[in-house]
């Protein structure tokens, strides 16, 4: 019997691709690799190519190569050669924003941890959001709308082009001096007007508040870590909470002992937002080879699918806390990080890959039903902003 065209096409596929094990078969002969290792000898026999960050995409990998269609299931495209893959006629599809909620629970989960450990409430306080794109944008909704934070946000592309929404913007050193708590969420850039390689790095971070605490769920190389190191040590920074790290998947030590919270760059590694990437890509492929998308895969239930709380005698921000930490527990992810620590270099590379690969099941807050006792309508509203299902029985409101 001859081969259906969907039976001749070769697809390669990084195996931490959520789900691709049933979307890419639908297209063809799939077969899954370690995204981080892929070679050029690996496309040797492959039409369609799936890849994560942690493989470089540029013309040395894919000329010479069988590949005409690149999807990259991640939010970041710093890993794409734009340029090279469009001089060889290769078709590129990306998931802007797939991870952006993801991330955004993480943020408050590393909020309310700091919270709760200076015993402080971020009523009033300031959040600098650097980068307000798609995560930024929500973390910004949820920093004012739940938690009760001031923001002020900086994003100088959006500034620059006339946005009539970043039209109070203000300047990064203005946001360094003003900040209680800075958040990154930028792309990585290398070169240009708006480059993000090193933004936290040089003379201008003197201006940082004393004591500000400080979070990249970004990329890396945005914040110099060797210079992370020293601010933590000499108090500059309070605290700081780092999910990616200069040279990943090896990181600097002496950082890691001193942030507060360490995680392997898994922010957005909610299974929507990781399943959201491989959907995105896989639609997209779709679309270039004119196939039918189908159904979306079903989704695992939430670890915590539902919770009771009694509300009464506790502020508005423990009982977040409490919501929170059931469903996004950050400090759990931080102690297998800690717990996971070498001495060597490779020791680091290998460890931090294995717990992102096996990284437990979490879902967004959206996947879990609060059943509240006796709560303030404040706090119902600041939960389903968060985007928990919040039911009050009759009897208990």
């Amino acid at each position: 019997m001859a081969e259906t065209a969907s039976q001749k096409l070769r697809i390669l596929y990084d195996r931490n691709l959520l789900l691709g094990d049933k979307l890419f078969r639908r297209l063809g002969r799939a077969r899954a690799i370690d995204g981080r290792n892929i070679r050029r000898e690996d496309l040797a026999n492959c039409d369609l190519l799936f890849v994560r960050s942690t493989c470089r995409i540029d013309g040395a990998l894919l000329e010479g190569t069988p590949v005409r269609f690149v999807g990259s299931g991640v939010a970041g495209t710093d890993h794409l050669d734009f340029e090279a893959l469009s001089r060889l006629g290769i078709t590129v599809a990306t998931a802007p924003g797939c991870n952006a909620e993801s991330v955004a629970d993480y943020v408050v989960a590393a909020l309310l941890t700091f919270a709760e450990r200076q015993q402080i409430s971020w009523e009033k306080r300031t959040l600098g959001i650097v980068g307000v794109g798609h995560v930024g944008t929500i973390v910004k909704r949820f920093a004012e709308e739940a938690l009760g934070m001031q923001t002020l946000c900086c994003d100088p592309p959006r500034k620059d082009a006339g946005d009539w929404q970043a039209r109070d913007f203000v300047s990064y050193e203005e946001l360094l001096r003003q900040a209680d708590v800075i958040t990154f969420h930028t792309p990585l850039t290398y070169e240009g007007p708006y480059k993000t390689c090193g933004l936290f790095s040089g003379p201008v971070v003197r201006q940082v508040k004393p004591g500000a605490l400080l979070l990249n769920f970004a990329r890396g190389p945005i914040c110099d870590n060797a210079l992370l190191t020293a601010m933590l040590t000499t108090g500059q920074l309070s605290e700081a909470a780092i999910d990616c790290w200069e040279g990943e998947p090896d990181y600097q030590p002496g950082l890691a002992m001193l942030a507060s919270l360490t995680t392997p760059h898994i922010a957005g590694h909610a299974f929507e937002g990781k399943a959201n990437g491989t959907w995105a890509v896989y639609k997209a492929a779709c679309e270039f080879l004119e196939r039918p998308v189908g159904r979306l895969p079903v989704y695992p239930d939430a670890p915590v699918s539902s919770l009771r709380l009694n509300c009464e005698e506790f502020s508005d921000q423990a009982i977040l806390r409490e919501a929170v930490k059931a469903t996004c527990d950050i400090e759990a992810d931080s102690a297998r990080f800690r717990a996971a620590y070498s001495d060597t270099s490779a020791g680091r590379r290998e460890a931090f890959d294995f717990q992102r690969k096996n990284y437990p099941l979490r879902r967004l807050f959206n996947a879990t039903t609060l059943i509240l006792s006796h709560p303030s309508a404040s706090l119902v509203r600041k939960l389903e902003v968060l985007g928990f299902n919040v039911v009050v029985p009759p009897s208990e409101a």
